[in-house]
């Protein structure tokens, strides 16, 4: 809507945006933020979503930076991808936790939390959704593979094997891109094949981090809380079957009014 992009920040630890077509950096969030890693976007709702993993934490807030939630601060240990579903109401993330690695998904509120993947997970460090297939998928740079489950179903299937060390991943019609810390490269890999279609070397050979998908225009869908911010006062965060109004953590709300809706 905006054409903008949104990153992370861990040195000096901050979010912030820039217009894709350039221009100066704009800091949307400077403060209590030790590590934050993922980010994703729900474009209907206007919402941010970002992990943290030294505070081990997911947050919430509104484009802007204001209207800022904590909604999920339990059972985390290294939070690093995190995906939105603005049109049914899901967020997924993974935790690289070296001991104990899932992906697991709720409700935008943080309602109703599950673990999708647990078993046979080392360091899943890229995950992405393709709303066109209803797959979700990710880049284990443990296992070295790359796997797809539909969420609601659980039928898990590999992609391709043998993989280096892939860091981040996004999805765009039958490829899914991922950056590689060993090869210094952007990949590009069929998911009906398995076999890898591209590659893209930087002329500065270094590490490459996260990578997103810039749409020519915003994808189709609604959600409750794309009109009129679904009468929430403050924040309005979306279920599968309506919305949560939700106020922000640390900060005196006037006129915040807290519920939940179904359609």
């Amino acid at each position: 809507m905006e054409k903008m992009v949104y990153w992370t920040e861990i040195t000096s630890p901050s979010i912030s945006k820039a217009s894709i077509q350039g221009g100066e950096p704009v800091a949307v969030i400077r403060s209590d933020l030790d590590s934050p890693e993922g980010i994703a976007v729900d474009h209907l709702g206007r919402t941010l979503f970002w992990t943290d993993s030294v505070k081990d934490r997911i947050e919430v807030a509104s484009l802007d930076g204001s209207q800022r939630r904590v909604i999920i601060d339990s059972d985390l240990v290294n939070p690093r991808a995190i995906i939105t579903d603005p049109p049914n109401g899901h967020l997924y993330w993974a935790d690289w936790n070296r001991d104990a690695p899932k992906i697991e998904t709720s409700y935008m509120d943080g309602s109703n939390r599950r673990v999708l993947v647990k078993d046979d997970l080392s360091l899943p460090n890229g995950l992405t959704y393709d709303s066109q297939s209803s797959q979700l998928c990710w880049a284990d740079a443990g296992t070295h593979k790359m796997e797809c489950m539909h969420p609601g179903r659980g039928d898990r299937r590999q992609v391709m094997e043998g993989i280096q060390y892939p860091f981040g991943i996004t999805s765009f019609g039958k490829n899914i891109y991922y950056t590689d810390w060993r090869r210094d490269a952007v990949v590009a890999v069929d998911r009906y094949t398995g076999r890898q279609s591209d590659e893209f070397q930087p002329q500065k050979r270094t590490k490459l981090y996260g990578i997103a998908t810039a749409y020519a225009q915003c994808p189709s869908g609604q959600n409750y809380c794309a009109v009129n911010n679904g009468g929430c006062t403050h924040l309005c965060l979306a279920t599968p079957t309506g919305r949560s109004c939700k106020c922000p953590s640390n900060a005196v709300a006037v006129g915040c009014v807290e519920r939940d809706s179904g359609y």
